[in-house]
């Protein structure tokens, strides 16, 4: 894939790295156009003429930027997750142009959610029962919590939450559908500032599966998903996906078994995220090189996810 089209970053830190990073994996060829953070859009006229723009500052900027750029801007947006971070905000969907605009939600095509579509399309799954997500990492130990804005009230008020737990809220929406409850116990354990860096999240969807995701900065490393359907269970220890299939696996005395592993693949962490990524991006730019509209569904599925962020539904 390649094309010569202009592109602007607001915002130039770690994960505008990471996006570039990822377009050049996809040999994309663009000018970027630089951003001055002290001069307002409508007197950056080289911005405002670009192809497409990445936000991918601080989350508190996000809804004043989509603002703006909504007012101003007729081109595509690229916003990571999430859009807002306050609920006062959240009249920015029913204002922004849903057809140009995309939200970086990359988890919605990694290799466990692909695996899943592939176990479901493959076998007789049966109804979706259960999904338990426990992502953990000790960030909130390291000097540089501290001094990230991730740690800042300001910045992120709704800290874990809108940083790492919304990646997941999104991903149980995208495999066991719309939610009717929500429920969050938050916690701050390091006291490194007055964010929280812990939260447990219980989840009923429409279709009467659950979901429950624990994610922190102040424990240990762990990252590992279960998934349990009707007729087989799919397990992620942070390295290997199993699939375990049919439950009616029984041995020579009639007790039953762990059913045998019909699909397995091996990925970690940072594979799951640079993949993911990579997609998402892929999505966006095929979009904006195409002159094509995005689907309102994906843009509805990040309203009703940031809404779960503020246990609203």
């Amino acid at each position: 894939m390649t094309s010569n089209i202009r592109i602007c970053f607001i915002g130039d830190g770690s994960h505008a790295k990471r996006i570039k990073k990822s377009l050049s994996n996809l040999k994309i060829n663009y000018l970027c156009i630089n951003f001055d953070r002290n001069k307002s859009l409508i007197n950056q006229p080289d911005v405002l003429s670009c192809d497409a723009v990445f936000l991918t500052s601080p989350n508190n900027t996000h809804a004043d930027y989509l603002d703006q750029l909504n007012k101003n801007y007729s081109g595509y947006i690229y916003c990571e997750k999430p859009p807002i971070n306050e609920f006062d905000q959240i009249k920015i969907f029913d204002e922004i142009n849903y057809k140009k605009c995309f939200f970086g939600f990359n988890y919605r095509y990694s290799k466990i959610n692909s695996f899943v579509d592939t176990a479901k399309k493959n076998y007789n799954l049966g109804s979706p029962i259960n999904m338990s997500i426990h992502v953990s990492y000790p960030f909130a130990s390291k000097k540089a919590y501290k001094a990230s804005w991730k740690s800042k009230i300001k910045c992120s008020p709704q800290g874990v939450l809108e940083n790492l737990a919304i990646h997941y809220i999104d991903m149980s929406l995208d495999i066991f559908g719309k939610f009717t409850k929500i429920y969050a116990v938050l916690n701050n354990f390091s006291k490194v500032s007055k964010v929280n860096d812990t939260a447990k999240l219980f989840i009923e969807h429409e279709n009467k599966s659950t979901t429950d995701i624990f994610v922190s900065y102040s424990t240990s490393v762990k990252d590992e998903i279960f998934i349990t359907f009707e007729n087989g269970d799919i397990q992620y220890d942070g390295s290997i996906i199993n699939f375990y299939y049919p439950k009616k696996s029984f041995g020579d005395d009639g007790l039953a078994v762990r059913p045998p592993v019909v699909s397995r693949a091996e990925f970690n962490g940072d594979q799951i995220y640079d993949s993911s990524m990579e997609h998402c991006v892929n999505e966006f730019i095929t979009k904006v090189l195409n002159k094509d509209f995005f689907d309102r569904k994906i843009f509805e599925n990040t309203r009703i996810s940031t809404l779960a962020m503020f246990q609203i539904i």
